[in-house]
Formats: structure tokens, sequence, C-alpha cells
């Protein structure tokens, strides 16, 4: 007898529509591209996604696919059962108290911004001017890949952990990432890293970033890219490098908002 879960995977395979569906979930609970109900900046991973293609199949210091099979397959059910962070899925059930109603409350809770879905809800991708890499989130993209998705969910943070991949001429630090690192100035990286204006967010604070503005790039067709959503017409070009309060700057460094666009 084929089980449920086969049966599943090969519909999933004939229908890459169902993938709408499935990260419906992450649509709901953080609120939208860009998006996450969470306000506080080194708490929110905004919702953005890069083709599968796009990311090592592999951890990159270790030189292959996670380990843990048995734990990949669950997640692949329960991706297939829920959808990707679905209200249902043990995800929300923690260790110490796996009731269902309490996971649902604590999805309630999350989707309402009254608390914070954590840092590795979605993979997260870890940044330094050399290169990038998979910080977190191996197992739940393996899960993907072997299901067969054709992009996933994923953002960007500072981190000096592990060896990196080396950017390539497809995917370099999009322009204004590169002057918001110091990458463009004399004072460079490191200055900026450990200073108090944007370099430092981006840098040590480990502001959560979406892949499209890092790379500067429409990173799934038709998908579009995010960029800060700022008032006035003003720009990402337009923020100050060094450490500015109130608005419209230091309010968005303090409470960062993204919006979609689409290049002509």
């Amino acid at each position: 007898m084929i089980r449920a879960f086969d049966q599943a995977f090969a519909l999933l395979k004939a229908d890459t529509g169902m993938w709408d569906e499935i990260y419906a979930p992450l649509y709901q609970v953080l609120g939208g591209r860009g998006q996450n109900t969470y306000k506080y900046a080194n708490m929110g991973s905004p919702l953005d996604f890069m083709q599968t293609k796009d990311i090592p199949p592999f951890r990159l210091f270790g030189g292959k696919e996670p380990n843990q099979d048995a734990y990949i397959e669950e997640l692949m059910e329960s991706i297939l059962e829920h959808g990707m962070l679905g209200r249902n899925s043990d995800w929300w059930k923690w260790e110490n108290d796996k009731k269902p109603e309490k996971g649902h409350a604590r999805f309630d809770a999350s989707q309402a911004g009254l608390d914070q879905v954590g840092n590795v809800a979605i993979p997260s991708l870890g940044y330094e001017p050399t290169g990038w890499n998979v910080a977190e989130g191996n197992h739940r993209l393996a899960a993907l890949r072997r299901l067969g998705a054709p992009y996933v969910p994923a953002y960007t943070s500072s981190s000096k952990w592990r060896e990196k991949k080396p950017y390539s001429a497809d995917l370099p630090i999009g322009p204004n990432m590169r002057r918001w690192m110091g990458l463009d100035s004399e004072k460079g990286y490191d200055n900026a890293y450990s200073g108090y204006g944007i370099g430092a967010s981006v840098g040590r604070r480990g502001m959560p970033i979406p892949p499209s503005f890092f790379f500067e790039q429409e990173l799934v067709p038709g998908m579009g890219r995010l960029v800060p959503d700022l008032p006035n017409d003003l720009t990402a070009a337009d923020m100050p490098l060094e450490e500015v309060r109130g608005e419209p700057f230091g309010e968005w460094q303090n409470y960062p908002k993204w919006k979609v666009i689409h290049d002509e």
C-alpha cells in the first residue's frame, strides 16, 4: 500500500503550484513578503525567497548534506501535511509541552505580533565581505530540496561562523549593501562593523536583511525584490552611514520595514 506521504510527494512533484499552499503559513504568521509581525530588528526574520539552485546543497564546512535522515524525513512529512511553519506543525510544539492547543496559542501570538517566531524560523544565510554560507536551517533546506522546492524561504545576517562560499558574478553583494557595509569607503568593513551607524546594524548587530536586497536583484522570477520602505521617496542610497536617531532613518534601523518593487 502506498503511504499517504508518498502519494502527497508524488502530487507535489507533479504540481509546482502547491508551493504557494505550502508557504502560505509563512505569509500568514510573518505578515507577507519582507515582513515580520514582531517589531524588533534583531528578532525579525523578514520573509524573502531564493531559488533552491542558488543555495549550496550541503553544509559548507562539512562538504556534504546534513545527516540525520530520519529527522529530515520528519520535516518533509510535516511540510507536506501542515505547510512551512503551519499552525499544526511541530515547530510550535515545544519539547516540554507538546499539547496542540499550546502550539496553536504560540502560532496565534506570533501572528498577532505579541511574540517572535524565532531567528531560525526560516533558514538564515550568514555573510561576510569575503563570502556567505548557510548559517541556520540546514535540515529544513535539505527537506525542501528533497521535496523538489523550486524556491525556498531565507534571510541573511552577518556571521563570522564557519567557512564561506565566495560571491559569484551572478550573485555579488549589491551596491547599496556594499555601501552600508563600508566596503566602498576608506574606513572599511571593520570600522563600519564596530561603529554605531548602519554598518553596525548590518554588521555586529546582525540586522536580518532580505536576500533580494543583499544581492540587489530579483532572485525568484516574478517575485520582484525588496527595498527599504522609507517615506518621501527616500531610498537605501540616502541612508546615512553615521549614527542617526529619530525619523526616518534611525527609526527605520530600529524597526525596519521593506516593500516589494519590480524592475522594468
